[in-house]
């Protein structure tokens, strides 16, 4: 028998508005896998799912989304929703947990009266799945853990303080069942003057396969995204031999898992603990803002989502940045990936993984989960992360897909395990 979108919708409306009542588990932090912990949690329920986010249309969960079934998921005894908040980045899962009386609550989607539809796009990441958008989200509730990009110790020592340091969440934590690549980003101009300057002859801004990639050293990236003065912030030309102008380093907020990565990958900021054991603090808006004196050559913005650093990387200028590689450039206009050492972690045709798969792109790192309640003890993040052996993310993949890893520590280096 075939029901239409309209039937499926009335009877999951119904379905779920007319259970009994079940408690809701709130969850924040990382955002790159989110389609992946809708999709786990799907897989957990026998009844009706559907999924009630915030933002409008159907081409993205965006940033405040609660997976919903129509009874208690299989194996967690009275919970049926499962609410995400996702729009401040990993730390947010700590920070904004109840691990801390005095943490800040977030807002998160708590409403479930609205229609859901079916998405049929296939286009869209949602596709197959019942999706109610325009859902307000609301509150103030602090969170039970989440996803992290990479373990506490990566994130600014100011961030870890009041929770006694990396000791005083050590048995909260525990390594998630994916792992994640990340690329350096440059605007449209950047992109076309680097491939001039690397002779890629017969390749443009559209050209985004590995073949007309320019390349970006990882020394080169660190000269730009360390507080170090140094010439890579007074001559842009010295460093890359494109044309003169301004460079704008695009970064996220200190609580970003994205910027934590990148920190721990170009100044060995988990590896070094501190200025005199290898670590270099990194520059920000603060030290390399618009007022200060090399404005003209080199300029530091902060954004607190992934939205914003695209932003600020799709500007007219010189910008370069470091995105997940879950992110999918467009195809004629704004930010491309460059290769990193020569070696591309974007590209379309491979879902930007199997270099990393492999074991020759390094800019990647093992996920992690924090739980209020201590590792590995809070059932629903455990479900969740059973069901991430294997993903279908750009840019990330499950434990099951590669042998190679960073042995449960991701200041070590990358072996075939």
């Amino acid at each position: 028998m075939k029901f239409t979108k309209i039937a499926l919708a009335v009877v999951a409306t119904a379905a779920i508005a007319g259970q009994a009542q079940a408690a809701t588990t709130f969850l924040s932090g990382a955002s790159a896998t989110s389609i992946n912990y809708v999709k786990s949690l799907q897989s957990l329920c026998g009844g009706t799912f559907a999924v009630f986010k915030e933002t409008a249309g159907v081409a993205s969960l965006g940033n405040f989304f609660t997976a919903k079934c129509s009874q208690d998921f299989n194996d967690l005894a009275g919970v049926d929703a499962v609410a995400f908040n996702v729009s401040g980045g990993s730390y947010t899962a700590i920070l904004n947990s109840s691990v801390l009386p005095t943490n800040a609550g977030l807002k998160f989607v708590q409403t479930f009266t609205a229609t859901p539809v079916l998405v049929t796009d296939a286009t869209s990441p949602l596709k197959d799945l019942l999706v109610a958008p325009g859902v307000t989200a609301t509150g103030s509730i602090q969170t039970e853990g989440g996803f992290l990009d990479i373990e506490p110790a990566a994130f600014d020592a100011s961030l870890l303080a009041p929770y006694g340091g990396v000791e005083g969440l050590a048995d909260k934590i525990g390594f998630a069942n994916f792992s994640q690549a990340f690329g350096v980003a440059v605007s449209n101009s950047l992109y076309t003057a680097l491939q001039a300057a690397q002779g890629l002859t017969g390749c443009g801004a559209n050209d985004l396969t590995p073949a007309c990639q320019p390349t970006v050293s990882r020394a080169q990236y660190a000269s730009i995204a360390t507080s170090s003065f140094n010439s890579a912030k007074t001559s842009i030309n010295s460093l890359f031999g494109v044309p003169a102008g301004k460079l704008t380093l695009c970064r996220r907020a200190s609580t970003s898992g994205t910027q934590a990565a990148s920190n721990q990958f170009f100044l060995n900021n988990l590896t070094g603990n501190g200025p005199n054991a290898g670590a270099e603090v990194p520059a920000d808006a603060a030290n390399y803002g618009p007022t200060n004196g090399i404005a003209a050559t080199f300029e530091v913005k902060e954004g607190a989502g992934t939205s914003n650093a695209r932003d600020c990387l799709n500007a007219a200028g010189y910008g370069i940045g470091v995105l997940s590689l879950e992110n999918v450039p467009a195809a004629t206009t704004g930010y491309r990936f460059v290769k990193l050492n020569r070696v591309e972690g974007f590209d379309a045709a491979k879902a930007s993984k199997d270099t990393a798969i492999k074991g020759e792109y390094e800019f990647a790192f093992q996920a992690t989960k924090f739980s209020v309640s201590g590792a590995g003890t809070n059932a629903v993040i455990e479900a969740i992360d059973a069901g991430l052996t294997s993903i279908s993310v750009n840019g990330l993949w499950g434990s099951a897909d590669s042998q190679f890893g960073r042995n449960g520590n991701n200041a070590n280096v990358i072996t075939k395990q």
